[in-house]
């Protein structure tokens, strides 16, 4: 995953520095954004993160003001030693993968900033395994299945800061992989 994470930063370091002769923008456009979930979504079960949500979109500028995007999510939680109720303990290990589309509705560019909000469909894929404890104690204790999908409705806010008319930063509130994310963002 390591590896997939700085492939796409050298992928997007590469594209970056090949349209940097280009001054403006075009009228239609791909952002691709790389992020990193600084909020985990499973804040509340007060897990390790083994591998921190890592998320990667594109978003195509449909018209002045709007943009229909996909993305895609992954993160591995684990939690502690918890005590269930009957006095056993437990632990165990979430890895979650997202994907799904985005429709979002843009502001005019504010010098280098863009704000932008918009709502989201996924399907969320959660794979439970349990590390130390039965099964059957935590998932009657906590509700949780081994391996479960589900659809997933959002809402997303974010804002962007070009650093150049091709590279910038951005960062987003919203249910995904993380309740806040940071990233970088390439304009194709």
């Amino acid at each position: 995953m390591k590896n997939a994470l700085l492939l796409s930063f050298f992928s997007l370091l590469f594209a970056q520095t090949t349209a940097a002769q280009h001054g403006r923008a075009p009228e239609r456009y791909l952002d691709v954004n790389a992020g990193i979930g600084i909020l985990p979504t499973y804040l509340k079960d007060a897990g390790r993160a083994l591998t921190p949500p890592l998320s990667l979109s594109a978003d195509y500028k449909l018209a002045k003001n709007f943009s229909l995007g996909a993305f895609a999510g992954f993160s591995i939680t684990e939690t502690g030693l918890r005590a269930l109720r009957d006095g056993g303990t437990a632990k165990w290990r979430n890895s979650t993968s997202l994907l799904g589309l985005r429709f979002a509705a843009r502001s005019r560019p504010m010098g280098p900033w863009e704000i932008y909000g918009g709502m989201s469909l996924a399907y969320a894929h959660a794979n439970i395994e349990i590390m130390e404890g039965q099964l059957e104690k935590v998932k009657n204790e906590n509700g949780l299945q081994e391996n479960s999908g589900r659809m997933i409705y959002a809402g997303f806010f974010g804002s962007r800061y070009r650093l150049t008319p091709r590279l910038g930063v951005f960062g987003e509130l919203g249910f995904g992989i993380s309740l806040a994310s940071v990233g970088l963002s390439v304009r194709i």
